[in-house]
């Protein structure tokens, strides 16, 4: 079982070591008496130094668990580990009679303690700011008896930065009498939920015992609502299960239906900060002189507009405007026709653009302001997403995550003219598989395999 937010606490644990490493290089490149120093003890600092931390760190578990999003457990444990590891860092020192580096050391410890403060201040800061904002708390409900939820329940305040309940669901009301309201029949849930802004449902009631839960479940994940269960339970089910522990205990099993690593703040975090990273860079150093060139190629053959302006459907299903260098004719049906192999709307300087994929890089401006991700699932037009809502009862949970450049479907040949409904079907199908098994280096991977595909030709690039 994969702990929650692994990724945010392996984030966490590097930059603390990446800063330390760069006040360690500082130091060296600065030191007055570096020349009395043989060129081995580096080595041994830096191995050390670095894995003193980590043996402290680890013994002391400020990387474990959920210390980083509890403040005053973290802090605690953060002053002990310090503290632990100045002594030993300096004894050993000390003790081998390294006299030329005591001085060294003594700046080294004494500088990551003050990032150390820095950091866990500024992280304190942040997290009084989160609470106070609410702007990463998650409005939940849950179905089920209060007096069956009360472990749920402890479990949801104890994060109250990332879950406000709003009450509870039941066909009893006489069985609540918890602080928090009953808010009607179990029928009703889903209508509240979509209403009222409703992020995750959760159910103390095992599906085994009701089986409408699963449709209840499928309409709401159609909705972009997760939808989790909370109770005792058996193995029967059609469901991917992942099993999350949000406490020290491990004694609140909280089973999520099609698990999304994206969901997680965390993984949007980290998805987030390579978008405008990448997007940044392609704008500056490739768009600056890439668009003035294009535009005039445009205009020389035909008349209209440089960019296509088009309405797609984004993240939660909420429509944006998509941008692309134009390649077709300007005409009527742009918005509702999808474009084929030999259309006839295709201009000249067009139909190079789409080969190359060259059409869709102003849509890095899309990524930039947040409508779109580097890598998604593609956005398609209005009129398509309804359409192919109705041939595939999961097609709306692509739309959990943002939209795309490029995406697992396209690298492995979804891309393009949808002809029949089976070419449909795959693309769903991968998008989903990406939004399951989302990471950093899969992205990576289907941002090189994408820049390859363009150099050597795709036969669906038109």
């Amino acid at each position: 079982m994969k702990p929650k937010h692994a990724p945010a606490k392996f984030s966490f644990l590097f930059v603390d070591l990446f800063v330390f490493n760069v006040i360690h290089l500082i130091l060296i490149a600065h030191m007055d008496n570096m020349m009395n120093i043989q060129a081995h003890y580096y080595t041994l600092l830096i191995v050390f130094n670095n894995m003193g931390w980590l043996i402290c760190s680890h013994v002391a578990g400020i990387y474990t668990h959920n210390k980083i999003y509890m403040l005053k457990e973290l802090l605690n444990h953060t002053f002990i580990t310090y503290l632990f590891f100045a002594l030993t860092t300096w004894l050993f020192f000390d003790l081998n009679f390294l006299v030329d580096t005591i001085n060294f050391v003594l700046l080294d410890v004494i500088w990551f303690g003050l990032f150390l403060l820095i950091s866990r201040m500024a992280m304190m800061c942040i997290v009084k700011f989160i609470e106070k904002t609410g702007i990463f708390r998650k409005r939940v409900v849950i179905i089920g008896n209060a007096m069956h939820a009360s472990p749920l329940i402890e479990q949801l305040e104890k994060k109250q930065i990332f879950y406000e309940i709003k009450g509870f669901f039941g066909d009893n009301e006489n069985n609540f009498n918890s602080k928090y309201s009953w808010l009607g029949k179990i029928n009703d849930c889903l209508t509240y939920a979509k209403n009222n802004n409703i992020s995750e449902i959760y159910s103390v009631i095992s599906p085994d015992k009701m089986h409408e839960l699963y449709s209840l479940a499928d309409d709401a994940q159609n909705n972009f609502i997760k939808f989790k269960f909370a109770p005792h339970f058996s193995t029967h089910s059609k469901y991917k299960y992942s099993f999350e522990f949000d406490n020290n205990d491990n004694n609140i099993p909280i089973i999520s239906l099609n698990p999304e690593p994206l969901a997680e703040i965390s993984g949007q975090l980290q998805k987030r900060s390579f978008d405008i990273i990448f997007s940044s860079l392609v704008i500056v150093f490739i768009l600056s002189w890439l668009i003035p060139i294009i535009a005039v190629l445009i205009k020389m053959e035909s008349e209209g507009p440089v960019f296509f302006k088009q309405y797609r459907t984004g993240k939660n299903n909420r429509p944006f405007l998509c941008l692309k260098f134009r390649s077709l004719k300007v005409s009527d049906d742009a918005d509702i026709k999808q474009v084929t192999e030999n259309d006839g709307r295709y201009t000249r300087v067009g139909k190079f653009l789409r080969r190359t994929n060259l059409d869709e890089f102003p849509q890095f401006f899309n990524v930039l302001a947040g409508d779109m991700s580097v890598v998604g699932s593609r956005p398609h037009m209005l009129k398509h997403t309804e359409d192919y809502s109705r041939l595939h009862g999961s097609y709306m949970q692509r739309h959990s995550i943002k939209p795309g450049l490029t995406g697992w479907a396209q690298i492995n040949g979804y891309r393009g003219e949808i002809k029949v409904d089976e070419q449909l079907i795959q693309r769903v199908e991968h998008d989903l598989w990406y939004i399951k098994n989302w990471n950093f280096w899969l992205d990576m991977r289907i941002v090189l395999q994408t820049l390859s595909s363009t150099f050597k030709g795709d036969k669906n690039a038109y």
